[in-house]
C-alpha cells in the first residue's frame, strides 16, 4: 500500500520560497496499476521521487509498505529504494559504456542480497525475459532506443519490488515500439504482483490502467 498524505513541497530561487507541490492524500493499493497525468511541471515527477525516497517532502508523510519513507535516513531510503522500487526512467538512465548486463547488476549489488553467482545468473534471466538474452554482452551505447528501454525494465525488476515506477518510458519510442513496452511492463507488473504506477501523457494507453490520477487536479498550488 502506497499512502501519500498532506504532502507539499518548498524551494528556493534566488532566495524565493516557491511551493511547488501541496497534495492533501493519494492511495494506491498493493498490485493496482495506476496512471498519473497532467500537464508539465504539476507534480509528477517530483512525486515519483518522493514515493522512491529520492527526496523528501517539506512536509507531509510518504508510506510505502507501512513504512515511511520521511523518517528514514537517506542511506535507509537507498536500501529500501534497492530493495521494494524499480524505477524505469524515460531516458533510459544507463551507463552507455557498460553492457547490458553490467547494468542489469548495479541495483543488484546495492540491495546485498545475492552472492556474486546468483546475481549474474539473476541478472541473465532477467535480460533473457525482456528479450535481450541475446545482447546481454553487448554495450548500452550501440542499442537501439527499444533494447535500451528494454534493459531499463530488466534492471527495475531484478531484485523483484513491491512497487515499480515508470516515468513515461515511451516517451522516446515511436508508437509501435511504445505500445510493446508498455505491455511488456504490465506484464511483468502482474506476473510479479508489484504495484505499477506510469507517468504517461499517451492518452490511448488509459484504458489499461485500473485508474488513472490527474494531479493537476489534486496539486492545489499548481493549476
Amino acid at each position: 500500500m502506497i499512502n501519500l498524505k498532506n504532502l507539499r513541497m518548498k524551494y528556493y530561487d534566488n532566495g524565493t520560497e516557491i511551493e511547488a507541490l501541496k497534495l492533501k492524500k493519494i492511495s494506491i493499493e498493493d498490485g493496482k496499476h495506476v496512471a498519473f497525468i497532467g500537464s508539465s511541471g504539476c507534480g509528477k515527477t517530483t512525486l515519483f521521487n518522493l514515493i522512491s525516497g529520492m527526496i523528501t517532502p517539506t512536509e507531509g508523510t510518504v508510506e510505502v509498505n507501512d513504512v515511511d519513507l520521511t523518517t528514514l535516513t537517506e542511506v535507509e531510503r537507498d536500501l529500501f529504494r534497492a530493495n521494494h522500487i524499480g524505477y524505469i526512467f524515460q531516458d533510459f538512465n544507463l551507463f552507455p559504456d557498460f553492457t547490458a548486463l553490467q547494468n542489469v547488476l548495479l541495483p543488484m549489488s546495492f540491495s546485498k542480497r545475492y552472492s556474486k553467482k546468483e546475481m549474474n545468473e539473476l541478472a541473465k534471466d532477467i535480460l533473457k525475459k525482456v528479450g535481450m538474452g541475446e545482447k546481454i554482452n553487448q554495450k548500452v551505447k550501440t542499442l537501439s532506443g527499444g533494447e535500451k528501454q528494454r534493459v531499463a525494465i530488466a534492471r527495475s525488476i531484478v531484485n523483484k519490488p513491491d512497487v515499480i515506477l515508470a516515468d513515461e518510458p515511451t516517451g522516446n519510442l515511436d508508437y509501435k515500439n511504445g505500445a510493446k513496452i508498455m505491455e511488456l511492463i504490465k506484464e511483468i507488473a502482474k506476473e510479479e504482483k508489484a504495484t505499477l504506477i506510469v507517468i504517461t501523457h499517451n492518452n490511448s494507453q488509459l484504458d489499461m490502467f485500473d485508474e488513472v490520477i490527474n494531479i493537476e487536479e489534486l496539486n492545489e498550488v499548481i493549476k
